[in-house]
């Protein structure tokens, strides 16, 4: 196979990450108090339940929306007036409670990446935090362009991500690899889109019988396998 570009997922493929929840609701709480909206705990996470069961929905049928769309929900719901000020705040918020770390030997993968192909990120996200993290890691600098989903208002298995991702980067699926840790998302989403999918072995996944690895640092050796084999 002839490579020259290679995508990568951010989440469970570059770096890893999650959110503590309870402090996270917590300073949502205490900054609307602060604002003048007193409010119970569980009604904020009644109506956060909701709008979040809501964009489950939406993004089942391929779309995305943004972080500030989907809290603008969330504070319609308390009955809370807001404007971009507030919803600024909670993205910063959000971005602050979201703890992420780089996995071992990225940059030099990137650099070794970067120096062989065209190399994008396509990343499933409502929030910028991906791109904003890659760019204070000055690791920005090896991709040729950074996606989150909510810069399209689609997200993966959509086939349509990964093609406006190759018009952007002037890449042909057939000499294009997707890197990422969801089966569904990540591997079915490159397949139908005619992209060589490689997925990162992650526990409860649907069945995958493509190429895989143990994690993003073995993925120098499967590339250099791949065109050694065409």
């Amino acid at each position: 196979m002839q490579i020259k570009a290679v995508l990568l997922d951010f989440g469970g493929t570059l770096a890893s990450g999650g959110l503590d929840w309870d402090p996270y609701h917590e300073t949502i709480r205490n900054y609307l108090i602060s604002h003048g909206h007193p409010l119970e705990m569980r009604d904020l996470k009644k109506a956060l339940r909701g709008t979040l069961t809501n964009l489950e929905k939406y993004r089942a049928t391929g779309k995305e929306k943004t972080f500030e769309e989907v809290y603008s929900d969330f504070l319609v719901r308390l009955g809370i007036p807001h404007d971009d000020t507030m919803l600024e705040w909670l993205h910063n918020n959000f971005k602050t409670h979201y703890k992420t770390s780089f996995y071992p030997c990225i940059e030099e993968l990137l650099k070794g990446l970067d120096a062989k192909y065209k190399v994008a990120m396509v990343s499933n996200t409502m929030s910028d935090q991906p791109r904003m993290l890659l760019e204070e890691a000055n690791l920005d600098q090896y991709f040729d362009l950074l996606i989150c989903s909510r810069d399209l208002a689609v997200r993966k298995p959509n086939p349509e991500i990964f093609r406006i991702v190759l018009d952007r980067i002037d890449a042909k699926p057939s000499e294009t690899v997707h890197v990422g840790d969801s089966v569904e998302a990540d591997m079915y989403g490159a397949r139908n889109a005619g992209i060589t999918g490689i997925w990162i072995k992650t526990p409860n996944q649907p069945p995958w019988n493509g190429y895989a690895i143990g994690n993003i640092c073995e993925l120098p050796a499967m590339l250099k396998a791949l065109e050694k084999s065409s």
